[in-house]
């Protein structure tokens, strides 16, 4: 009796060791086939066993360089890029722009990275081929070139020629603008140049620093020769604060009737959200 009870152990017990590694067996191949779907199916987008990585701004470098062949090259209008998109701006501004750091429009406030521009704010046209800005890491003043060999924007946008319009005409303010973007270019070449035209003032604007609505209009076709002759693009986002005849709107003026107020730089930053360079 004794040896047929030991007989019915032994046997609970193998059966008892088999259905373990059975269900060790099946937990295996469960894991297994989970964490193929995750590889596979991860976010919903069909993946490899390896991460896929998708361009984002931060991947700028490896767009194509840009190269000037005479064509006007434009921004479509796109989906909203988002507030990520307007922190991943460069901006190289004159004075009409000035409310981009001083009303703290961007990411830091009053002390953003993303504006450069001189100590008064004033980049005078006649200079522009060496330009000087405030550089954003230690206050020291360099030319905008040596800033872009240093930081490498992936996306630099130029807002300049408001500043002694009067004082050039219209080669010398093409070779000073197409200097100065071969000078960033030269030592930046995968930093994207995006330029933005003229602001123009409001039709009770003082005109005797040369400014006018005319004017302006005329200099913008300047800059879309610039940008025709460069490859940078031209990115008509004073569109959103003007009148059909390139007027300033006064609703978008500071009280001086040529600088932007914040109601007015928020128009523009959206307008760049909704045509982002891709």
């Amino acid at each position: 009796m004794r040896g047929r009870l030991t007989a019915i152990k032994n046997i609970a017990w193998a059966l008892a060791i088999v259905l373990c590694l059975l269900a060790v067996f099946i937990g295996l191949l469960f894991s297994a086939f989970t964490r193929n779907s995750e590889e596979q199916f991860r976010g919903g987008v069909k993946l490899g066993t390896k991460a896929v990585k998708t361009e984002t701004v931060a991947d700028a470098g490896t767009r194509p360089a840009q190269m000037g062949d005479g064509t006007l090259q434009t921004l479509p209008e796109t989906q909203d890029a988002g507030q990520e998109y307007i922190d991943s701006l460069t901006f190289l501004v004159d004075s009409p722009w000035i409310g981009l750091r001083n009303y703290g429009m961007l990411s830091g406030g009053e002390s953003t990275s993303q504006v450069w521009t001189s100590p008064s704010g004033v980049m005078a046209v006649a200079d522009l081929a060496d330009s000087r800005i405030v550089f954003p890491r230690d206050g020291s003043i360099v030319t905008a070139a040596n800033a872009a060999m240093i930081l490498a924007p992936p996306i630099l946008v130029i807002a300049l020629g408001n500043d002694g319009i009067q004082s050039v005409d219209q080669f010398d303010f093409i070779d000073r603008y197409e200097t100065l973007i071969r000078s960033i270019r030269a030592v930046s070449p995968n930093t994207w140049i995006l330029c933005i035209p003229l602001t123009s003032v409001t039709l009770d604007y003082d005109t005797s620093d040369g400014l006018s609505p005319a004017r302006c209009n005329e200099a913008n076709t300047w800059i879309q020769t610039v940008c025709s002759d460069t490859g940078a693009y031209y990115v008509d986002a004073v569109s959103a604060v003007q009148d059909v005849s390139g007027t300033l709107l006064q609703e978008y003026a500071s009280a001086d009737g040529r600088t932007l107020n914040s109601t007015g730089i928020n128009q523009i930053l959206q307008y760049l959200r909704y045509h982002a360079a891709q």
